[in-house]
């Protein structure tokens, strides 16, 4: 078995991990908090469910066509691109939630801010982690990428909203991805061309 330190080792490497980590905590106020913040905010059960609906729609649209789009950047520059949207996302949510059309737009964004940076996540472990090596760097984005980010992000969001509002959630959320887009950016530079 090929030893995976090696690849750990290198700069780009550790960058695109440190991206994945900030992108997913960014994500986790989606996935833990945006119901409760929508009720705390007056909206029915039929509507939360439905802008949840927009973004699994448009999740689904996006790793349909994506062969459309993925050529359109690198996958660094997708990355970036990913953490930007996330934080205007997140800015939107925390920023506008009381204009429906704007909460529509954010929850479009999904197709970008999941299900692109998901799939070129994919992209850049195949690339990072080739051959047998495929399987753990696989596991190290499943571990460093959603199970810490989300543990992370459950007790931070928690002790967050409880201290300063649910709304506050969100804009450390918009930050986070901020970080991720910082860390993204140095992956780029640091990849080896």
């Amino acid at each position: 078995q090929p030893a995976v330190w090696p690849v750990l080792l290198q700069p780009s490497v550790r960058w695109f991990f440190a991206s994945v980590f900030f992108h997913v905590l960014a994500h986790i106020a989606i996935y833990i908090f945006f119901s409760l913040y929508l009720d705390s905010l007056g909206y029915s059960k039929q509507t939360i469910g439905l802008l949840w609906a927009v973004s699994v729609v448009i999740e689904i649209g996006w790793f349909f066509t994506q062969g459309r789009w993925l050529p359109w950047f690198s996958l660094p520059a997708w990355l970036v691109l990913a953490a930007l949207t996330m934080a205007i996302r997140m800015g939107l949510t925390a920023g506008l939630p009381m204009v429906w059309p704007v909460l529509l737009l954010a929850q479009a964004l999904h197709a970008i801010t999941f299900a692109a940076h998901h799939t070129v996540c994919i992209a850049m472990i195949s690339r990072h982690f080739p051959g047998r090596l495929r399987g753990r760097g696989q596991a190290l984005y499943t571990v460093l990428g959603y199970g810490l980010p989300g543990v992370v992000g459950g007790l931070l969001g928690g002790l967050v909203s409880s201290v300063l509002g649910l709304a506050s959630v969100f804009w450390c959320a918009g930050g986070c991805a901020l970080a991720a887009g910082l860390c993204a950016f140095r992956a780029w530079v640091l990849e080896p061309r």
